[in-house]
């Protein structure tokens, strides 16, 4: 069968999704119904783009769904299937039953809108004009080169967060760590020694370096995830894992079973995080501590209850907009480009109130509430919505295909992919406006630094001939 059938058939089977869609939500769903359709879709969806569009089971889309997933209907899986388990903010005390059903019915449409952009980004596998232009005369260079300018620059910001963090977890526990004031230019600094490290990893040909600083740094976000600040250590190692397992290395069934039983380790570890944050004090030790104290009961149903929150974002947009908080109508994602130029969105009270949409609406309803991009969509465009997640479905598609580009080395646009992967994984749970000046200055960094070298290039061939 030729690409162009399957291509066709993945879209009527895309169309009798939509049908089927429509009439499921047509009706007064229980828990347990919306539960099975939400795991029935994201399986049907990922067999969908593996045999008809060759999409790998492990690939970053099928994570962006996956955590979808977890995060917006863990507690919905949790109740509906009645796995046992602490819920810290329950669904229910934020919306009734219509609101609930309506915010579930976006969070299917939205699935299937991914979905449908990445079938129409893999169904056309061709780089573009700016990426011939821009990445070509970045690749000649040593990726090495870039990943270890970004280390060096990078390395001062990240120490002095991680040293704060450690302070507030050991000081006051997670409230410490949650009370504490980074600014925004120097999380993206930061960010800069995490692109780089990404980037020496893919690009560097010292294997038995490249083994050890695989693990060391596992070893390290584990002990700031420990703080109970989780979310972007966790995104990062999770395209850490990705690549160095499925993109450098050659993945066989040993590795794979290896790979199972680590990520199993690791969301107990994770979950013990979440049940001692409202602890005194927090710290590797005391994680450690308890998991060897045999107190750990309802992992899985516990860690449904708390990942699953991001549906009260989405439930909480549902209910109070447009009837007490006006559409954004894409400031929230303006906002998130001008954020590039540091200070600036906080002198626009427009722009300002709409960064964090939940900041509209009163502290008692939304305290200790996450972000969602859905939630986000939702309160900018409600079902209009959609057509964004068709677009981010593109971005999923484009960064699949530009990391699995197949290559006997993985060059610089490769770890650009991946970088923009752990952004996307953790823009599941958070807002547009967290991720754009990260991503900016870091690609503006790299390209900085592309032209450097080529003007030096330059200039010692004109040396040569004169």
């Amino acid at each position: 069968m030729k690409i162009g059938k399957k291509v066709l058939m993945f879209f009527i089977l895309v169309l009798y999704q939509l049908i089927a869609l429509f009439i499921v939500c047509c009706r007064n769903l229980s828990y347990e119904a919306m539960s099975i359709i939400s795991i029935a879709q994201l399986a049907i969806n990922t067999v969908m783009l593996r045999g008809l569009l060759a999409l790998p089971i492990f690939s970053v889309p099928n994570m962006f769904a996956f955590f979808s997933l977890i995060f917006h209907c863990g507690q919905l899986i949790k109740k509906g299937l009645n796995i046992k388990g602490t819920v810290p903010l329950p669904f229910e005390n934020y919306a009734n039953s219509e609101v609930i059903h309506k915010a579930f019915a976006f969070y299917l449409f939205a699935q299937l809108a991914i979905m449908i952009g990445v079938g129409l980004s893999l169904s056309k596998r061709s780089n573009s004009i700016a990426f011939r232009n821009t990445w070509q005369n970045i690749i000649k260079i040593d990726g090495t080169v870039y990943g270890k300018a970004l280390l060096i620059i990078g390395c001062l910001p990240r120490i002095y967060i991680d040293t704060q963090t450690l302070v507030g977890a050991m000081n006051g526990g997670y409230e410490g760590v949650y009370s504490i004031y980074i600014p925004q230019a120097v999380q993206s600094l930061a960010f800069f020694f995490d692109a780089g490290l990404i980037i020496w990893l893919c690009t560097t040909k010292k294997r038995r370096r490249q083994r050890l600083v695989f693990f060391l740094v596992i070893l390290y976000k584990c002990i700031m995830m420990s703080t109970g600040a989780r979310q972007e250590k966790v995104a990062f190692l999770v395209i850490w894992i990705y690549v160095y397992c499925f993109v450098i290395s050659k993945i066989n069934f040993t590795k794979i079973v290896l790979l199972g039983v680590a990520t199993a380790g690791g969301f107990v570890f994770i979950s013990a995080i979440s049940l001692i944050r409202g602890s005194g004090s927090m710290g590797f030790q005391q994680t450690v501590a308890f998991l060897q104290s045999g107190t750990m009961t309802n992992i899985i149903g516990s860690a449904l209850g708390e990942f699953g929150a991001a549906f009260n974002t989405l439930e909480v947009a549902v209910r109070y907009v447009p009837k007490h908080i006006a559409y954004g109508y894409g400031k929230s994602y303006i906002a998130g480009c001008i954020s590039v130029i540091p200070l600036i969105v906080n002198q626009i009270p427009s722009l300002a109130d709409a960064v964090v949409f939940l900041n509209q609406l009163p502290k008692r309803i939304t305290f200790a509430f996450g972000g969602s991009y859905l939630g986000e969509l939702y309160y900018n465009f409600s079902w209009v919505g959609l057509i964004g997640c068709i677009y981010c479905g593109l971005v999923l598609g484009k960064l699949h295909t530009g990391i699995s580009n197949n290559q006997k080395e993985v060059n610089i646009y490769q770890s650009w992919c991946a970088i923009v992967s752990t952004a996307m994984v953790l823009f599941v749970r958070g807002y547009f406006t967290d991720m754009v000046q990260k991503l900016v200055w870091t690609y503006f960094f790299i390209y900085l630094l592309s032209l450097y070298f080529r003007w030096r290039e330059k200039r010692t061939q004109s040396e040569g001939k004169s």
